[in-house]
């Protein structure tokens, strides 16, 4: 099976690098979201996320709206909700964000990363059905999306289930019917046009020459 490697070079850039890619997806969701009330709830279920990332946040000075200037920054100052805060403009936001620590601990699935098990960890613990169904599938599509891009694997309904309910400690137990997977058809277009460069299938094919 070939695998299609993609180069960080290749990837969109992160706004904050601290945070990860799977924060900065998960945010560019939000900022899709066409209800008002939902992208507030999911804005400060984000801000959660963050502070379990990086507890030690809560001893600087005024950390709640650092966190949310760092939700805007993150989204490119595209969200639009209702936060506690003014939103910060471009050009108040030229020093660099301060450094967020790392908890020490194993992460389940390298591949996912840390902060897409902590969103999971964060998800598994929501009340509201509706918010909860909604992050999930923002996270279930963020999995399949990642593998078809990264790995140029396709995960089925049944691995991602079984990978959400490790991930959780058993906490999240879904049905193939509770998912509403979104797959990005701009990467599944750039996916097959490349299989269809010759240049791509004459790099393969020297590739091959050389092992």
């Amino acid at each position: 099976m070939e695998h299609n490697m993609v180069y960080n070079t290749e990837n969109e850039g992160l706004n904050i690098s601290e945070y990860g890619r799977s924060v900065q997806e998960m945010v560019k969701h939000i900022c899709n979201i066409p209800d008002r009330i939902k992208r507030n709830e999911l804005a400060k279920t984000m801000i959660q996320v963050m502070i379990n990332l990086n507890p030690s946040v809560k001893e600087l000075d005024n950390y709640e709206q650092k966190l949310w200037d760092h939700l805007y920054i993150i989204s490119d100052f595209e969200l639009d909700v209702d936060g506690p805060f003014e939103k910060p403009d471009r050009e108040s936001v030229e020093q660099k964000p301060d450094p967020i620590p790392y908890k020490d601990e194993l992460i389940k699935f390298r591949f996912y990363g840390r902060n897409l098990q902590t969103m999971v960890e964060e998800a598994a613990e929501m009340d509201d059905p509706e918010i909860k169904k909604a992050f999930i599938n923002y996270i279930a599509s963020f999995m399949v999306n990642s593998s078809r891009n990264w790995n140029d694997e396709n995960l089925d309904k049944a691995t991602v289930i079984d990978h959400l309910s490790t991930l959780s400690k058993g906490n999240l137990q879904l049905t193939e019917d509770d998912l509403e997977i979104h797959i990005d058809s701009y990467r599944s277009r750039n996916k097959n046009k490349n299989k269809k460069n010759p240049k791509n299938k004459q790099n393969r094919n020297r590739n091959r020459k050389r092992r």
